[in-house]
């Protein structure tokens, strides 16, 4: 790889063990010369400071306290504010060069062959596919090079992971997200906290795919609770433009992200949310988050070169690209092609309004079972 390589590190764990496992590859690389430069970024508030401490003993990882932004309103509005700014400051730090840059989290652990060979590899898997495809030009590239994330979701459109990613640093410049006063009030509402990882992904795009415009304002009505899920995933796969917004997702995860959370034991993440009650300073009873405690199971359940068994799963992970690669190359019998075709060139041209009278069909369809759902379901 004949690019530089920056880390950026960002959010804290309350473990100072977990931290040494998670910056001991990324230490590694650097000692070996295929990273340039560690940047541990965080805020300068007081209450942070015992969780630093182990860096005090990595020389290779340089910390930046940065004043915390102002932030008010619940937890996931406050938490999606810090996570912006906190990535817009760690890239502030780094040279103005063209430069691959790696968002990690503390909370995460790699294997070190894994690290290095996605970084060595860089070239072979971030190429950027044609435009047009099947005889459609779908609209133009936002990135001109992948971006490597561990894992996407085919049925909840632009659920991904949002804690790591890996590309160049203009294509990462891209995902500091400009946020606005309607985000912040979809966050109002608990059961759309997961706005926090779409909001990241999808706004960029939508100048591109206007149907994402209605997605993102109509958020609220696609919780990823079990039971809605059991409810909206048949709708959204017996709905005409339900498979418009997952070929969208699709293509866009086909032709500009590059989904892989490798082998298991490649990655692992201890979320502060598994771990609510775990006592940290027991590194034995951590509890890894999923999809990264099963990708086997996972990637089973995903049944590439078939379209509709990934997405009639409750929860559609990917946990590589085989899915999307086998709908836009090899086909899949379950979706006939002229089909595919035809989605995508609604896809590609409905800024002429050729979908909205079964868009507006569709959020009244998924109102429904929202209200539905919503009266059976307990409080929260």
């Amino acid at each position: 790889m004949s690019l530089p390589v920056d880390v950026v590190i960002t959010g804290f764990t309350p473990s100072t063990a977990l931290m040494e496992r998670s910056l001991a590859p990324l230490r590694q690389l650097h000692r070996e010369g295929v990273v340039r430069s560690i940047h541990y970024v965080t805020w300068d508030s007081a209450e942070i400071v015992p969780y630093l401490a182990p860096l005090a003993g990595m020389p290779e990882v340089v910390l930046t306290r940065v004043p915390q932004p102002q932030a008010h309103g619940i937890p996931e509005q406050r938490g999606l504010i810090y996570q912006v700014e906190n990535l817009a400051a760690a890239l502030r730090l780094l040279p103005q060069d063209d430069s691959l840059v790696l968002k990690w989290r503390p909370d995460f652990v790699a294997r070190h062959a894994f690290l290095r060979d996605k970084i060595a590899n860089f070239e072979t898997w971030s190429a950027v596919p044609e435009n047009v495809c099947l005889g459609v030009a779908m609209p133009p590239r936002l990135f001109q090079s992948k971006v490597w994330i561990p894992w996407a979701d085919a049925n909840s459109p632009f659920f991904f992971e949002d804690a790591i990613f890996f590309g160049m640093r203009r294509e990462v410049e891209k995902l500091v997200t400009p946020l606005t006063p309607a985000d912040m009030a979809i966050l109002a509402d608990v059961t759309c906290r997961w706005y926090v990882h779409v909001v990241r992904y999808a706004k960029p795009f939508v100048s591109r795919y206007p149907l994402l415009e209605n997605y993102l304002k109509h958020f609220r009505l696609f919780p990823m609770d079990v039971e809605h899920r059991r409810k909206i995933v048949p709708y959204l796969t017996d709905n005409g433009f339900g498979w418009h917004l997952l070929i969208a997702n699709a293509w866009i995860l086909h032709s500009q992200f590059h989904v892989d959370i490798g082998a298991p034991g490649d990655l692992s993440f201890y979320s502060n949310a598994v771990n609510r009650d775990t006592d940290w300073s027991q590194s034995a009873a951590l509890k890894t988050a999923f999809p990264y405690d099963d990708p086997t199971m996972w990637r089973a359940g995903t049944k590439p070169g078939m379209a509709f068994p990934a997405v009639c799963r409750a929860f559609g992970r990917l946990m590589d690209d085989e899915w999307q690669k086998a709908l836009f190359t090899t086909g899949t019998p379950d979706l006939p092609r002229d089909t595919l075709i035809a989605l995508m060139e609604n896809v590609a041209r409905c800024r002429n309004g050729r979908l909205a009278e079964i868009e507006a069909e569709f959020y009244r369809g998924a109102e429904r079972i929202y209200r539905s759902y919503r009266s059976v379901a307990p409080p929260e």
